[in-house]
C-alpha cells in the first residue's frame, strides 16, 4: 500500500480514500507536501494542520466552481464542486465531533456535492427514503442507456465513511446499466450527523425501507435489486441480505465476519481498559471519539458490549442470494479470513470469493492501493447476476 505519509497510516488512508472518491492527486499533494512534518507529531499527528490544509484546499476548489458557474461553464463546475466536497469531507473527517468546525466542514461538503448533482450529466437525485418517522439520506444515479424498468443496486460504504464517497462506485455501476441509489444508514453520513441514527446491527431494518421505496419508482423492476458496499458495508449487507430477500445479489468490498474481534484488534481493546491503540499508526480511518459516537455509546466498556450482536455467525446460513467477496490479502482492518469464514458459512449457491495478493495490487483496506481491477470484478459481476434474474442477457 502506498504510504504518503510513511509513519502515518490513517492520514497516508485518507490520501488514498480521496484520490478514489474522485481528488486529483496533484492538488492533494498540494495540500498534503506540507504536512510530512506535522504527520509525526505527537500520537496522531498534528490535526489542527490536517484540517487548516484539506479546508484551504476545498475553499479553492469551491471558489473555482462558483466561478466556473457564473460564467456559464456548467462542466467545470460541476466538477470542481465534486472534488471540493471531497476535500471538505477531510477537513471535517478528523477533527473531534464536538468541535463547531465540524458541522461547518461537513454542511459544505453536502452544499459541495449538491452542487455537483445539480448540474452533472445526467443529473444526480438528491432523496429522502422514508425510514419510520425520520428518513434515510440517499442520492440516485440513473442507469446509462436505461429504457423502461431496469435492475436497480442499493450503495453503502462502512464505519466512518459516507455516501458521497461511494460516488466512483455508483457510477460505475450506473454506467453498467443499473440504476443505484447510494445511501446513508444508521450510524453513516448524515444520518448520523444530521439526524443523530447511530449504528444498529440489524442493518435489515434500514435496507428493507430502502427496497420498500425502490419498489415504487416506475424505473425500477423489483425482481431486480443488488446490494454493494465496502468495509464496515461487509458486514451490513451480508447482515441485511440474511433476512431482505427481495434482494438477489449481494458484492462485497472487504467482508467483515465478526466485528466485534475486528474492531478489538484495531482499537487494541482491554476489557477494564479499554482501547489501548488510537494513534495515527493504528488501522483505523477515524478518531476513537468518533468510532464512540458512531456506535452512539459514552466509553468502550459499552461500545464492546453492543459490538457483541455485530458479528456474523448467528445469520450467515440465512444468506442465500447471489454472493461476490473482494478482498485484500493485507487489508490492515478486517484479514482475508473475514472473507473465507464469509464465503464458508453462507448457503448461496452462486458465490465467489477473490483475494487481491500485494503482487498483484489491491491488497490494501477495501483495494483501495489499486481499486482495479477490484471495481470492475465487482461491478461486472453484478450486471450479470441483475441480467441472470430477469432472464434477459446483455453484454453491459
Amino acid at each position: 500500500m502506498f504510504l504518503y505519509f510513511p509513519d502515518n497510516y490513517r492520514w497516508s488512508l485518507a490520501v488514498l480514500r480521496a484520490i478514489a472518491a474522485g481528488g486529483m492527486f496533484g492538488e492533494i499533494d498540494w495540500a498534503c507536501s506540507r504536512l510530512k512534518q506535522a504527520a509525526g507529531q505527537g500520537p496522531s499527528g498534528d490535526l489542527e494542520a490536517w484540517h487548516a490544509s484539506w479546508r484551504e484546499l476545498g475553499g479553492q476548489l469551491e471558489a473555482a466552481a462558483a466561478s466556473a458557474a457564473a460564467a456559464g461553464h456548467r462542466v467545470s463546475a460541476s466538477d470542481f464542486s465534486l472534488r471540493a466536497s471531497v476535500y471538505y469531507q477531510w477537513a471535517e473527517g478528523l477533527l473531534d465531533p464536538d468541535d463547531p468546525r465540524a458541522a461547518a466542514m461537513y454542511g459544505k461538503h453536502l452544499a459541495c456535492f449538491d452542487a455537483f448533482a445539480s448540474q452533472s450529466t445526467p443529473v444526480v437525485e438528491l432523496v429522502e427514503i422514508p425510514y419510520g418517522e425520520q428518513t434515510i439520506p440517499a442520492y440516485v444515479v440513473p442507469a446509462t442507456g436505461s429504457k423502461g424498468r431496469g435492475p436497480a443496486a442499493l450503495l453503502c460504504d462502512g464505519l466512518d465513511a459516507n455516501k458521497e464517497e461511494m460516488f466512483y462506485v455508483a457510477l460505475s455501476l450506473a454506467r453498467r446499466g443499473i440504476t443505484t441509489v447510494a445511501f446513508d444508514g444508521p450510524g453513516q453520513g448524515a444520518a448520523l450527523r444530521l439526524q443523530g441514527m447511530t449504528a444498529r446491527h440489524d442493518f435489515e431494518v434500514p435496507v428493507a425501507a430502502c427496497v420498500d421505496w425502490l419498489a415504487t419508482r416506475s424505473d425500477i423492476d423489483a425482481e431486480r435489486i443488488g446490494f454493494v458496499a465496502a468495509s464496515w458495508g461487509g458486514y451490513y449487507a451480508p447482515r441485511a441480505v440474511a433476512f431482505e430477500k427481495r434482494i438477489k445479489a449481494c458484492a462485497v468490498m472487504g467482508a467483515v465476519f465478526d466485528t466485534h474481534a475486528c474492531m478489538a484488534r484495531r482499537v487494541g481493546y482491554v476489557p477494564g481498559q479499554g482501547a489501548t491503540q488510537l494513534g495515527g499508526n493504528a488501522p483505523l480511518g477515524t478518531t476513537g471519539k468518533t468510532i464512540l459516537r458512531i456506535l452512539g455509546e459514552p466509553d468502550w466498556e459499552s461500545a464492546f458490549k453492543k459490538l457483541e450482536k455485530f458479528r456474523l455467525e448467528p445469520v450467515a446460513a440465512q444468506i442465500d442470494c447471489d454472493l461476490m467477496i473482494v478482498h485484500g490479502a493485507n487489508d490492515r482492518h478486517a484479514p482475508p479470513s473475514e472473507a473465507q469464514r464469509l464465503y464458508d458459512a453462507v448457503s448461496s449457491k452462486e458465490k465467489r470469493l477473490r483475494v487481491f495478493s500485494e503482487a498483484e495490487g489491491g491488497a490494501a483496506h477495501v483495494n483501495l492501493d489499486r481499486p482495479e481491477p477490484a471495481l470492475s470484478l465487482v461491478c461486472d459481476w453484478m450486471a450479470e447476476r441483475l441480467q441472470a434474474h430477469s432472464g434477459v442477457h446483455n453484454d453491459a
